[in-house]
């Protein structure tokens, strides 16, 4: 795994990538000066209290209202989220999926919609699942 590739405002997005890769993926992302963390996912979780531990995860402004607007609004905002690029990893997708598939839908739109958003400001936002989760692509080779 090469810092070069998560440097790469251009190929972030959400992606898959397999849980024996995070170290991996961890250094190279220290070493490119990316701000990262890492949230699970329970079993049975419904989107309400995911968004909530995203904003809890990423420290969002208390103002964050743990909706997907809100979401959407943190993630590509600058003061929120400064510095040169930012890896969220998540473990237990599939999880929201099986317990609020159209949650689970909506929050991969928001989250695609967000880097889309990030790359075109030349910012990297990775978003990286850590188990296959149908529609979902793998992680490009570097």
């Amino acid at each position: 795994m090469s810092e070069k590739l998560l440097a790469n405002a251009q190929r972030a997005g959400v992606y898959h990538v397999p849980a024996s890769m995070r170290d991996a993926i961890g250094l190279a992302a220290k070493r490119g000066r990316l701000r990262q963390w890492h949230m699970a996912i329970a079993p049975g979780q419904k989107s309400g209290s995911v968004l909530h531990e995203i904003g809890k995860t990423l420290q969002f402004p208390e103002w964050y209202g743990a909706n997907f607007d809100a979401l959407r609004d943190c993630l590509t905002d600058p003061e929120i989220m400064p510095g040169t690029g930012h890896l969220l990893s998540i473990s237990g997708g599939d999880h929201l999926r099986a317990a609020d598939p159209a949650g689970f839908a909506t929050l991969l739109e928001v989250l695609e919609t967000a880097a889309d958003e990030r790359r075109q400001a030349g910012k990297p936002l990775w978003i990286l699942f850590d188990e296959p989760v149908t529609g979902i692509r793998p992680l490009p080779a570097a």
